[in-house]
């Protein structure tokens, strides 16, 4: 049970990992020649990561039923069957019915003892900004509370990495204490849209509900529909390639979208926040609409993918000290790079910085990191790439034994050696003095023995000298 437990939690954390390292980076992005109404915007190529137009990215601003992009991704992590039917209770969500913005409330016509399913529900959700179908999803999966639900947003956004975004409630209605940004946004929707389930809900473009009791519903208003850039072509509005994801309207701030566009394969992710309701004349406006439109147009007609450096390119040579085949090392990028570029932008005005080394010792293997190159581009940094070594240099034992003698002298390993045979030196000395004093010592006479008078051993004396002179 334990490792059934184990490793969906690893398998989670990888992902999450994962995603929150292929965040896009803005290294380098380019202008157009017109500017978005959106107080913020943010378009990301999808298959590269790369985002190629921000304004304000970091900006807060309020999410509005973009919220249930959240929503909908907790759910999705934590229902174990969509299959699971929800009755409505109509008294958890018909007080949203009176507050103070009216027209940021958006109903599916899901009424009381109405029994759908969890993927029902959010197709509802994610289609048409339903608050019943947001209120009755995070009661089902905050066990009866909103406030706990709540809670598992604000934990998936800090496991993204979203550090400047703050959930309050999931119906995405009015509170300054509910705040994201373009960035933070685009984070949840990379994560979110690994998961196939949440791709197919958020990009679908009508839904009819299959549950029972729909009859109870009319037609038009239980037929759910996203927004008009990708149902109706015949609306102004209409985007051939447009998919998904959420709009959001906020009466106190503007209106929000989050979409997807693709065509010729290659995929747009546009995020664009608090655009304004009218015009300068008064008259009601989609604006963010118009500004995805303006951004997908201008990135599928002046974005093409440009290899800037290959991986086959000699960039330089280093000097290899003792190798027995070569005196030096070419070294080449460790990878190609491409990018998206702008075919408004001369290719040929990317500049590149190389740092090398001078000199290495050898062995040298290929691959071995050498130094490195960043491309530039009208002084904004690209990227920086390794540059490698292209070949092998192996050593000569010879040329090193022989570099080792002309290079001692010059090391601290002389005067070790000189230190330390003083050292002996002395020592030895130290022996020898102490062995010659005791050697001395030894040599010594003994001090001379003196007799009592009249002892035995005095006439034994005496009589040996007598006898001596008596002798012939």
């Amino acid at each position: 049970m334990l490792k059934k437990r184990v490793f969906p939690f690893l398998l989670s954390l990888m992902l999450v990992c994962s995603f929150c390292i292929r965040l896009p980076a803005a290294a380098i992005s380019f202008t157009p020649n017109f500017d978005i109404h959106s107080a913020a915007g943010l378009l990301v190529n999808l298959d590269t990561k790369e985002v190629i137009y921000q304004k304000n990215a970091d900006t807060q601003y309020m999410p509005g039923s973009l919220v249930q992009i959240m929503e909908a991704l907790v759910v999705l992590e934590n229902c174990s069957n969509l299959n699971t039917r929800i009755t409505a209770d109509e008294s958890l969500y018909q007080k949203y019915s009176d507050t103070a913005y009216p027209d940021d409330v958006r109903f599916a016509d899901i009424q009381d003892h109405d029994i759908l399913t969890v993927e029902e529900l959010l197709y509802a959700m994610m289609l048409t900004s339903s608050v019943e179908a947001s209120v009755l999803l995070a009661n089902q999966f905050g066990n009866g509370s909103m406030p706990a639900f709540v809670d598992l947003m604000n934990e998936k956004a800090n496991e993204l990495g979203c550090t400047q975004t703050h959930f309050t409630n999931v119906t995405g209605l009015y509170d300054p204490g509910q705040k994201t940004t373009a960035n933070d946004i685009s984070r949840i929707m990379l994560y979110a849209l690994s998961n196939s389930k949440f791709e197919q809900i958020a990009t679908t473009a009508t839904f009819k509900p299959y549950s029972p009791n729909h009859e109870r519903h009319d037609e038009d208003k239980w037929l759910w529909t996203h927004s008009n850039l990708m149902v109706i072509q015949s609306s102004s509005d209409y985007l051939e390639g447009a998919k998904g994801v959420k709009t959001a309207n906020l009466t106190a701030q503007g209106r929000n979208i989050v979409t997807i566009c693709s065509r010729d394969g290659n995929s747009y992710l546009a995020i664009l926040l608090a655009a304004p309701f009218e015009d300068k004349s008064g008259n009601l406006q989609f604006f963010h609409m118009d500004d995805a439109k303006a951004l997908f147009e201008w990135a599928f007609a002046h974005f093409n993918f440009k290899t800037i450096l290959s991986d086959n390119t000699e960039l330089g040579q280093v000097s290899v000290k003792n190798g027995s085949n070569s005196d030096y090392v070419l070294v080449k990028p460790s990878s190609s790079y491409g990018m998206l570029w702008f075919d408004m932008a001369d290719i040929n005005s990317v500049t590149q910085e190389i740092d090398l080394k001078k000199t290495v010792s050898a062995p040298v293997d290929k691959g071995d990191v050498l130094g490195k190159v960043t491309l530039k581009f009208s002084g904004e940094e690209i990227t920086s790439i390794n540059l490698v070594a292209t070949s092998d240099v192996k050593l000569s034992k010879v040329r090193y034994y022989l570099a080792l003698i002309r290079h001692f002298p010059k090391t601290d390993w002389l005067t070790r050696a000189i230190l330390f045979s003083i050292l002996l030196c002395a020592i030895y000395i130290a022996l020898c003095l102490y062995s010659h004093i005791q050697f001395l010592k030894r040599r010594k006479p003994a001090a001379p023995v003196h007799l009592k008078p009249n002892s035995a051993a005095v006439k034994r004396e005496a009589r040996k000298t007598e006898y001596r002179k008596r002798e012939p």
